[in-house]
């Protein structure tokens, strides 16, 4: 038995009973404020309120043990506790405990932001959210797809940079194709798809056919997708205008020789007004994160530039250069306003998202 003697009355479990009415109200209050929080987007609000919650659970419940009646076994009551403890996290330790541990370790790390695109195991798309738990990401077909973080430690994880990235296509072409002006056919094509410093590299010598890979630097990675449609669409085009065929094996090895080559017919493409992109459809949720994120950063940067000139205003001596500083804190107020305003409404489209 945990309690060894039945003397002890009502008002020996008052300590208690006071202890864990504090501790719920606690982490009741502890949720409302960090939920509530205008300066952090949702996602960040939800993992601070599931770490606060886990550990005020935890202390709340060793408090209880501790304030058990004189007349009750507190050491095996503790004991217990511990072993039911021990239990369900042996138990639960490969998801709920892996996973937690492992969100803290992505967001210590610092890897990926909402925004990037993101390559883990079979999954491709732009990550969304970032929770203590799991990673959201939004793929090619607009769909979410939530990811343990367990996965996203365990696995290797591609992560296209910000800054920029490579955009590459392939294509197989006959050996009577001379090489030298097959580069320039295709340094001409990537240039007009819009990628920067294309190159071409042979990457196999087949028994039809020489492939070749075709690539460039792509600055702006949020479009990602139309870049690589460009990209093989302005080949096909390149190619067709120049005469060359792009070769399938076994298409070749079924061919007559005598026959000609076929081409595409070439024709002017339509005029078309400015449409929406893929990407403007595809990855609207995961584009709301990225700009939350970008403006959090522009938001963080405006006010250190504030803080430093708060910092000047101290130092100087003449009334021309006091206004001067001040001016520059009014502007930097005002911009403050306009990006905390921005976040606001970025975050309200991002929750309804």
């Amino acid at each position: 038995m945990i309690f060894a003697q039945a003397d002890t009355t009502w008002t020996d479990w008052l300590p208690a009973v006071i202890a864990v009415a504090l501790t719920a109200a606690t982490v009741m209050a502890a949720r409302w404020l960090l939920l509530r929080s205008p300066k952090d987007d949702r996602a960040e609000r939800t993992v601070r309120a599931q770490v606060a919650t886990i550990g005020l659970c935890l202390l709340g419940l060793l408090v209880v043990i501790f304030l058990l009646p004189d007349g009750s076994d507190s050491d095996l009551a503790f004991s217990v506790f511990g072993l039911i403890v021990t239990g369900a996290l042996a138990i639960s330790s490969q998801s709920i405990i892996a996973n937690g541990m492992a969100g803290l370790m992505l967001r210590s790390m610092s890897s990926f932001k909402p925004g990037d695109f993101i390559e883990v195991a079979d999954h491709i798309g732009r990550v969304s959210e970032l929770g203590l738990f799991h990673t959201e990401i939004q793929t090619g077909d607009r769909d979410l797809v939530t990811l343990p973080n367990s996965l996203m430690v365990n696995q290797p994880v591609r992560v296209v940079r910000s800054s920029g990235t490579i955009v590459s296509a392939t294509a197989s072409i006959g050996y009577d194709v001379s090489r030298h002006q097959l580069e320039e056919l295709f340094v001409e094509a990537a240039t007009a798809s819009g990628l920067i410093d294309p190159f071409v590299q042979v990457l196999d010598l087949g028994d039809y056919s020489v492939n070749y890979r075709i690539a460039g630097f792509l600055e702006d990675p949020r479009s990602l997708l139309a870049a690589r449609s460009r990209l093989r669409g302005s080949i096909l085009d390149t190619l067709s205008a120049a005469g060359v065929e792009i070769m399938s094996p076994m298409y070749v090895a079924r061919r007559s020789v005598s026959n000609d080559a076929l081409l595409p017919h070439q024709i002017d493409p339509p005029a078309t007004e400015a449409r929406r992109t893929a990407e403007d459809r595809v990855f609207d949720k995961a584009e709301l994160a990225g700009r939350v994120e970008a403006t959090r950063t522009e938001l963080a940067e405006a006010r250190e530039s504030m803080e430093s000139l708060q910092g000047e205003l101290d130092l100087l001596d003449t009334d021309a250069d006091r206004a001067h500083v001040e001016a520059g804190i009014a502007r930097f107020e005002q911009r403050i306003e306009r990006l905390q305003r921005r976040i606001e409404r970025l975050q309200a489209q991002h929750a309804e998202g």
